[in-house]
């Protein structure tokens, strides 16, 4: 910068690149963000239901609630045919596990659930999801603050009268 407050070519440069390259961990932080506090719907996912006494597990999710089984002619699967069990570690990682029961006319079944499900990185904790959902918004407010620091170190609001 020289004396009189103007913006050097040298700035501008540095300026792009901090944004360029600060957009990109933005967008990639609030997908990342994304995946670990939403929910997702399970619906008409197929799977098997194991032999009487047997387990099924969902390797893709952490947790399900509002769980509704059809088997394949469609006819609704009794809740007393089958338990389910979240947060289940299963080959070294979380999963849900889905006990066929003892008597079980399903037993070996193809079958669809639905349900709402936590993907395997959900955040569980609230306040873990809200302080993730912050730092978002304040990557934001750097970001907006660096772009707009070579126009305050410019005086080009005084310039405009402002």
């Amino acid at each position: 910068m020289n004396k009189k407050g103007e913006v050097g070519v040298g700035t501008l440069v540095l300026l792009a690149v901090v944004l360029i390259v600060g957009v990109i961990f933005f967008q990639t932080i609030a997908q990342s963000i994304g995946t670990s506090t939403n929910t997702v719907t399970l619906a008409n996912e197929s799977f098997t239901f194991a032999a009487e006494s047997g387990s099924v597990y969902l390797t893709d999710y952490r947790a399900v609630s509002d769980v509704v089984i059809y088997n394949a002619t469609g006819t609704l699967v009794p809740a007393a045919n089958y338990t389910v069990t979240n947060n289940v570690v299963y080959n070294g990682a979380l999963a849900v596990q889905i006990d066929t029961g003892v008597v079980s006319d399903y037993a070996n079944d193809s079958s669809n659930i639905s349900a709402t499900a936590q993907p395997l990185t959900y955040i569980a904790d609230s306040g873990s999801r809200a302080v993730t959902n912050l730092i978002l918004i304040f990557f934001a407010v750097l970001l907006v603050a660096v772009a707009l620091s070579p126009i305050m170190e410019s005086k080009l609001f005084d310039m405009l009268g402002k």
